[in-house]
């Protein structure tokens, strides 16, 4: 049987269990109400039908979830990357943006994928996008190299030096590109972090890399850059982070390796601080709130002015030392509402109000995991001793709707995070997977509401992969979210890349409310 038909096979078993789920959990819920009271709703709109966040099993089925929810945004332009689906990570510079890959393959086991292995399809990789015509968002290539043909959540670029970077999810490959001209990407060095496993070439297929790059103490994951462009720090999850010099960009090097690892990272300006988002492998999710900072889902303040101005020599033995603990601040997944296997994934700084804070998002991106992971402000403008100041949870987060969010065979995980401007941040965009594009005014950080949504409206046109539901997007039911956010302030634009649907630009509509922020340009 073909993965489509085992697809409609499971449609109609969840079907079966829906129907007598609801019969005894009293039904779902009715419309919600706009959540920033007062402001009438657009023609345009497209509300959700059910909770907050919610694409309603019903609704998959009924083909209502196929037109997308969406309120107070409009589409500016879109392009589908080829209909390639399993786009997954998003970076920019100037008027291009950068979108990757992670194929189900590297999830569900090659039977699964329509790439089979994700070095064995020319559709994998970087796509080079150029937006200087929102409307019209043009497709300029597809690169590949070493890290990039499969760079999981790692791919970065910075704007002081144009330059864009990745490692190779689970390997050991770090590739940089000189972007001088967006449009045009030129790969500069590829080299590997750490000690790995790289079997034998594979056979010459068609976009192949031939190689399968295997990491071990440390497995590439994600990343964060310094301002300057100067250092960037890969993360691993479970082995170690890399401090990697960039210093020049045709040889960089590794500075050292170091534990505890963290799911992702953040940077003040001065690139001194380094905020890890530790993913609490140890603590199982049932750590005491605050405990130690190894082993705990929470976020480490890292003092990392040594890697920064490189008074801290590049350990001889590969491994060094963790850097200065300046401020920690921990929780338990159980004592927060959300399932024991989420874990911290996401910590990005911003200011607001002349108060200094992290942005903070647990993860854990499959379906099957209610209540799922939420997200969280905290104000570290006393870095010795950060303090939570809000939760941001959707409806589909709560322990209390889990009856209803279980059936829909979606993952309502939050992820990744944008903001108007982060010297002045007003306004917070979150990826939230099958939960879409949430935006949400955060002018008192203590008490944010959301002002819109955007669920794209799934591409039938992507290949089908059956079980993708638990990580991406069903292709013709629903659509995911998973990228940083881009708000281009000069055009009151936002950039995303949705999994099946692919790159997209939207604006704002009157419906978003009179905070939403306005364009700055002509």
């Amino acid at each position: 049987m073909n993965p489509r038909k085992l697809r409609n096979t499971a449609k109609l078993i969840v079907l079966a269990v829906s129907v007598l789920c609801v019969s005894s959990c009293g039904g779902s819920s009715s419309s919600r109400p706009a959540t920033n009271t007062g402001v009438e709703l657009g023609s345009e709109d497209l509300l959700e039908t059910g909770l907050q966040g919610q694409v309603p099993m019903a609704d998959q089925l009924s083909g209502r979830a196929a037109q997308g929810y969406h309120k107070g945004l409009r589409l500016v332009g879109q392009n589908t990357i080829l209909d390639r689906g399993a786009n997954f990570s998003m970076a920019w510079l100037d008027d291009c943006a950068y979108v990757t890959t992670t194929s189900p393959g590297q999830i569900f086991g090659p039977t699964s994928s329509p790439y089979i292995d994700p070095q064995y399809s020319a559709l994998n990789g970087m796509a080079v996008i150029d937006a200087s015509d929102p409307e019209n968002p043009e497709l300029i290539d597809i690169l590949q190299s070493p890290a990039m043909i499969a760079p999981h959540e790692s791919i970065q670029a910075n704007q002081a030096r144009h330059i864009i970077v990745a490692t190779r999810g689970g390997g050991t490959a770090f590739d940089v590109y000189d972007a001088t001209d967006c449009r045009k990407p030129v790969l500069t060095a590829s080299i590997n972090i750490g000690v790995g496993i790289t079997l034998p070439a594979l056979p010459d297929l068609p976009g192949g890399i031939g190689t399968i790059d295997q990491g071990l103490p440390f497995m590439g994951h994600a990343m964060c850059i310094t301002d300057d462009g100067l250092t960037a720090y890969a993360t691993s999850s479970a082995q170690s982070n890399a401090v990697i010099d960039l210093t020049d960009i045709e040889n960089p090097s590794l500075i050292q390796l170091y534990s505890p690892a963290s799911h992702d990272c953040g940077l003040n300006p001065e690139g001194t601080r380094l905020y890890q988002a530790n993913f609490g492998f140890v603590s199982l999710g049932l750590g005491l709130p605050n405990g130690p900072a190894v082993g705990q889902n929470g976020m480490m303040i890292l003092d990392v002015s040594g890697f920064q101005d490189r008074s801290t020599p590049p350990s001889p033995f590969m491994f060094g030392t963790q850097p200065p603990l300046v401020g920690f601040l921990g929780w338990s997944n159980l004592l927060d509402g959300e399932a024991p296997s989420a874990g911290s994934h996401t910590a990005r700084w911003f200011k607001n109000g002349g108060r200094t804070y992290v942005y903070s998002s647990d993860e854990w991106p499959t379906a099957g995991v209610c209540p799922w992971s939420h997200s969280r402000i905290i104000d570290v403008t006393d870095e010795a001793n950060p303090v939570k100041v809000s939760d941001i949870i959707l409806d589909v987060n709560k322990l209390e709707n889990c009856a209803q969010t279980e059936i829909d065979i979606a993952n309502y995980s939050a992820h990744y995070v944008g903001f108007d401007d982060v010297n002045n941040a007003t306004t917070l965009f979150m990826s939230y997977y099958t939960g879409g594009l949430r935006v949400w005014d955060i002018r008192d950080p203590a008490n944010p509401f959301e002002i819109a949504y955007w669920h794209p409206a799934p591409n039938p046109n992507t290949p089908a992969v059956f079980l993708s539901e638990g990580f991406g997007s069903s292709g013709d039911r629903w659509d995911s979210v998973a990228t940083y956010i881009r708000y281009r302030p000069e055009t009151g634009h936002i950039w995303l890349a949705a999994y099946s649907a692919g790159f997209q630009i939207l604006e704002f509509t009157a419906s978003a409310g009179p905070t939403a922020p306005k364009p700055t340009g002509p």
